[in-house]
């Protein structure tokens, strides 16, 4: 008999609701689709059928529409299926893209703004790109897709984001996976992903791949291809790749931090440009090189920050001394050295600066200082990856003076570096951050944030282990406990909840019937939440409600949110406005109900136009449990 656990004390049920008048048109053949898309209006949804359909052309060139699966996973399009989306607020999810032969043709396009791609698998397809972004987009995210195993392996990348000349894009590629691309590395052409073209190097991107997993991706010499300006790549993992690296091309002030690199050709390749950082990632069992700082006479390197990152049995770094455009203001500062394949360095220019290090093994290179020639102490844990030990020399010993690292706006980048590459806090003060990727005492245990397991769409992973991840970004408060509450930038508070639908389930740990105990860290709007479970069987007989708490009519709102809801019982109830940084707008409503059908209007007549998220709270008299709903709202 299955074991059923009881979770206490907070429902979230999220995203997104529209529209009190909103319709579902059921689809199931290009006909029905092609009506549903006539017919449809803002808010709508769109739903296809399970079933495996051919030759299927989705021409989406409304706005503010869901296109989606019934049942995520169970509806495959192949032949010459393919989806065009010049439409924006779009959410498009839950399909998979298999086997299909659409010749010099996109799997997925789209010219469209503020679009979520989520749940989407594509695989064994013959196409020119499997996505492509183009440039007068803003503000897409993929999340929790797998790219796989393209057919033919033409000189066209994976999922390509093109970069406009005066308005960055603030695209997020996250908790996507891609794998198993053929190839021989060099310069074949089929990269995972590419960030702007050679032409567009002085362009601002400012897009991030984040909490990303990359494997035996063979079919070209850069797993990323970074060719604009500030970029980030964080929390990713890079593991068994055996001919390709993160490679920094064209464009200044790529930001690479928190992320794995294991057992394959190389770490970070930096081919161009200047400011470029590299702090808080851990390398190990790097075949060809950890890190190279090319010698190219297209965009000399300059001003490149390598801080905080461990290097455990690797090839050496090589720094680019020979040529006649050296890399120059290099610095190496904080970082951990250990046991090398061979060197820990080739190849200097004799002009880098290095401070505050430590390293054992030989250095291949001839240094005045810079470097403590002792063992780090590092410990293997039972995740099978290195981290401090209690009486490890690099605990506190970091020194400051190394280079300011950047801020970008809307990025949210660990620039005071108060997070390890586990998330875990780190002093604020310099002197007494540990030296390395992770510090001490470990209460997250180094291990990758992102693996096979947890990328990609939920419902390709193995249910046999998995934990539940909670994304709450782009908002300034969440249901913590009693009542709802704002914290500030570094908090570590605990949080409670239930599983539902919409939530993302990764990896389980802890005790049959053990309470969900999970840390939450908010830093600069990006929240996320890893809660721990057990006995995964117990998710089929826990009872989800699945309908909507609340309703918001019209929605593009005008001068009036019309917000309607139902009570069974007494209850408190609590609405907030957010915008969509995570600004809190404005307290809509807290009082008392009785039970029954309410309806509340709330003038809004001097809102700016934007998106924004309505933050509605249930608390049924006598209850200690709270039932919350984002609904996402648009100001025309």
């Amino acid at each position: 008999m299955k074991k059923i656990i009881h979770f206490i004390p907070i429902l979230l049920l999220m995203f997104f609701s529209f529209t009190l008048m909103a319709e579902k048109f059921m689809v199931n053949s290009q006909t029905t689709f092609n009506n549903a898309h006539s017919n449809a209006a803002a808010g709508d949804s769109i739903v296809w059928a399970p079933g495996t359909f051919e030759d299927i052309e989705m021409d989406i060139e409304k706005s503010n529409l869901v296109i989606m699966a019934e049942e995520s996973g169970e509806t495959t399009f192949s032949g010459a299926s393919q989806a065009d989306i010049s439409g924006s607020y779009i959410t498009f999810q839950g399909f998979q893209y298999l086997d299909g032969n659409i010749g010099n043709d996109h799997v997925i396009n789209t010219s469209g703004s503020y679009n979520h791609f989520t749940q989407l698998n594509i695989k064994d397809y013959t196409s020119y790109k499997y996505f492509i972004i183009r440039s007068e987009c803003r503000y897409n995210r993929v999340t929790y897709c797998n790219f796989e195993h393209r057919v033919n392996t033409a000189d066209q990348n994976i999922l390509s984001i093109l970069v406009d000349d005066n308005i960055p894009g603030y695209h997020k590629i996250q908790y996507c996976s891609f794998k198993n691309f053929d190839g021989n590395g060099n310069d074949e052409g089929v990269e995972p992903i590419r960030i702007g073209l050679s032409t567009q190097g002085e362009f601002i991107s400012r897009s991030i791949v984040e909490f990303c997993y990359f494997t035996q991706c063979n079919g070209d010499g850069e797993i990323i291809s970074n060719k604009a300006r500030q970029n980030v790549f964080r929390y990713n993992t890079f593991e068994d790749n055996p001919v390709a690296e993160l490679v920094l091309r064209h464009g200044d002030e790529g930001v690479v931090y928190g992320n794995f690199f294991l057992d394959g050709k190389g770490g970070v390749r930096v081919r161009e440009g200047q400011h470029h950082v590299i702090f808080n990632n851990y390398f190990s069992g790097l075949t060809d090189r950890s890190i190279y700082l090319q010698n190219e006479d297209s965009d000399p390197l300059d001003d490149i920050n390598i801080a905080f990152n461990t290097f455990i049995n690797t090839a050496e770094i090589r720094l680019g001394g020979n040529g006649n455009d050296k890399p120059t203001n290099v610095v190496f500062s904080n970082n951990i050295f250990t046991n090398p394949m061979d060197d820990h360095f080739d190849n200097p220019t004799g002009t880098e600066d290095w401070f505050g290090n430590i390293r054992i093994g030989s250095l291949g290179i001839s240094v005045t200082g810079g470097f403590s020639t002792v063992n780090p102490e590092l410990e293997l844990n039972s995740d099978g990856f290195y981290e401090l030990s209690e009486t490890s020399p690099a605990i506190d010993a970091a020194q400051s003076g190394y280079p300011s690292l950047p801020n970008f706006a809307e990025m949210n980048i660990d620039f005071p570096i108060i997070f390890d590459l586990s998330r875990q806090l780190r002093p604020l003060d310099t002197n007494l951050k540990d030296v390395g990727c992770s510090e001490f005492p470990h209460n997250s245990p180094v291990r990758p944030i992102a693996t096979e397991d947890n990328t990609g769409p939920s419902y390709l992973w193995d249910i046999q282990a998995f934990f539940l991840r909670i994304n709450l970004e782009g908002f300034g408060a969440v249901s913590l406990d009693l009542p709802l509450a704002q914290y500030p930038d570094g908090t570590e508070v605990t949080l409670t909840a239930l599983p539902s639908e919409n939530y993302f389930f990764t990896e389980w740990s802890g005790d049959i019937n053990a309470t969900i105990n999970s840390t939450l860290i908010i830093m600069d709007g990006h929240k996320e939440v890893t809660a721990h479970f057990d006995d995964p069987t117990g998710l089929n007989n826990t009872q989800i409600k699945k309908e909507s708490l609340a309703k918001v009519f019209p929605n593009p709102i005008d001068e009036e949110i019309n917000l309607s809801f139902n009570l069974e019982n007494q209850g408190l109830i609590e609405v907030e406005l957010f915008d969509n940084s995570g600004k809190k707008v404005k307290t809509l409503l807290s009082q008392n109900f009785q039970k029954g059908n309410h309806s509340i209007n709330q003038n809004v007549k001097n809102l700016p136009s934007g998106i924004y998220h309505l933050y509605f709270k249930k608390q049924t008299k006598g209850s200690n449990s709270i039932e919350v709903q984002v609904l996402k709202l648009i100001k025309p």
